[in-house]
């Protein structure tokens, strides 16, 4: 029996397993090269109703070295982001910011250009950490922990700590939140960037990724917030990987206890009943195109072929030249550059939300000749809506 890693209770119950998957980002040299499986069961808590991975792979196996780099997302929200920190944080050319997971430095260079200079970089993948460091970004190659030696981690620091897209990574989040309270300024503000998981039972959306341990919602990030002295002062949604949840928190003393959701339960209860229903329909609408190809290899994607088993029936295409020909773990199926030889097959959009019109256009594709697999989108298959919407 698994312990929630929100609230420590004993009734973390299963809701889906996905049996057992590989890492999808440690693409395939060749296509019969060996690689790992790991169960994938995702679970929820009886008592907090915090919906968690039950057996997160060792950080250690996931991050030595990452692959995806920041500055292949197209990320058109940083800069008004940026301007918001501002307003609300009051940050300055004599501010102390600190980003934890700062992959490859994109965002702290987009930080300098904003003239805020004083940034310090965390980033345990090798080959994102040494993008950083050759940027001339002041970085340390290390896990952020309190009990890690090789970090410089002096008390009530930093105005300002930034964690985007991390939080969802975290298998220890009391020693992760304590190390934030203890760098942290008093009054000073946590920045969280998270992927807003209410989307992912609003829209029936399965393509979990086995790196994401932890799925929040506004509801329990609060609840996690006020058990470590900080209190949420602002909150946003934005369309960047699927749907994220933005939230600035004040470090103050706001130890309220958790506040109970059972509704929660009752949804979560729902998208796991769904599972099955949706796999079968899927895979039968899927069978009914004679060529589909699936445009945008990324996590979500490749987990989503994985999950729904279709290797034997889609094609990858990318257009990111570092993944072209590797081969995605589980599916084994290649990555193939575009060609036009492809215009004439069924699309399913394994882009983001963002992109979506982008490639549409660029590749002049046939609206009556494609479908999105990542929610939200306009394009998603009638049976997905109808079971959306029943």
């Amino acid at each position: 029996m698994n312990n929630c890693r929100l609230c420590n209770h004993n009734q973390v119950e299963l809701l889906i397993d996905f049996g057992n998957q590989p890492i999808v980002h440690h693409l395939l040299k060749y296509k019969d090269q060996n690689y790992d499986v790991f169960p994938l069961e995702l679970g929820f808590c009886a008592n907090c109703s915090f919906l968690q991975l039950l057996k997160p792979i060792s950080p250690e196996i996931l991050y030595e070295n990452y692959f995806t780099i920041s500055a292949w997302k197209n990320q058109p929200h940083v800069e008004r982001l940026i301007d918001v920190m501002k307003s609300i944080t009051g940050m300055d050319e004599n501010s102390l910011l600190l980003e934890i997971g700062c992959n490859d430095g994109s965002f702290i260079q987009s930080l300098h250009k904003k003239g805020i200079h004083n940034c310090t970089g965390v980033e345990p993948s090798k080959d994102a950490y040494s993008l950083a460091k050759s940027k001339g970004i002041k970085v340390h190659n290390e896990f952020f922990s309190i009990n890690n030696p090789n970090l410089p981690m002096e008390q009530n620091h930093y105005d300002v700590i930034i964690c985007r897209h991390v939080l969802e990574h975290v298998c220890d989040l009391e020693e992760f939140m304590t190390t934030v309270g203890h760098c942290l300024k008093d009054k000073g503000v946590l920045v969280i960037e998270i992927p807003d998981s209410s989307w992912n039972f609003e829209y029936m959306d399965y393509a979990l990724w086995e790196e994401h341990v932890n799925y929040f919602t506004l509801h329990s990030l609060n609840n996690l917030l006020k058990k470590y002295d900080l209190g949420i002062i602002h909150h946003e949604t934005t369309l960047f990987s699927g749907r994220a949840l933005t939230v600035f928190a004040e470090k103050r003393s706001n130890n309220n206890g958790f506040e109970h959701n059972s509704s929660n339960v009752e949804k979560w209860l729902s998208y796991g009943e769904n599972w099955e229903i949706f796999k079968k329909q899927m895979g039968e609408f899927i069978s009914s195109k004679q060529k589909a190809v699936v445009y945008g290899c990324g996590s979500r994607s490749s987990t989503f072929v994985n999950f729904l088993e279709l290797g034997n029936t889609v094609f990858f295409i990318d257009d990111q030249k570092e993944k072209q020909n590797h081969f995605v773990p589980g599916s084994k199926l290649e990555i193939l550059p575009w060609d036009d030889s492809w215009s004439d097959a069924f699309f399913l959009l394994g882009v983001n939300a963002e992109n979506e019109m982008k490639v549409i256009r660029n590749r002049d594709m046939n609206i009556q000749q494609l479908a999105s697999i990542l929610p939200p989108s306009r394009y998603l298959p009638e049976f997905w809506k109808n079971i959306i919407y029943a």
